[in-house]
């Protein structure tokens, strides 16, 4: 069996370790696709023709952006049932 390969860049004091973070994507999709699931609501958490357009628009691209300057982001607009509730 082979060893265990690790990481070699310093911890952050306060971060989580290798193997317990999350990538943007997955977190995103957790707190939306996953939410919706968990509360058995099949007509949210994700962006399909038929579902109720509560969204909210952010003020960068997440995936783009370096994952340490996530904390950056704003919410730019948000919807509910596909009616603008909220303008920055």
């Amino acid at each position: 069996m082979g060893k265990a390969v690790r990481s070699q860049r310093p911890r952050v004091p306060g971060s989580f370790p290798p193997g317990q973070s999350l990538t943007p994507a997955t977190a995103l999709t957790a707190y939306t696709a996953g939410s919706a699931r968990i509360n058995h609501d099949d007509d949210a958490g994700t962006i399909v023709p038929g579902n109720r357009a509560d969204l909210v628009v952010l003020d960068r691209a997440p995936f783009t952006e370096p994952a340490a300057d996530i904390w950056r982001t704003k919410v730019a607009m948000t919807f509910l049932d596909g009616q603008e509730v909220y303008r920055r």
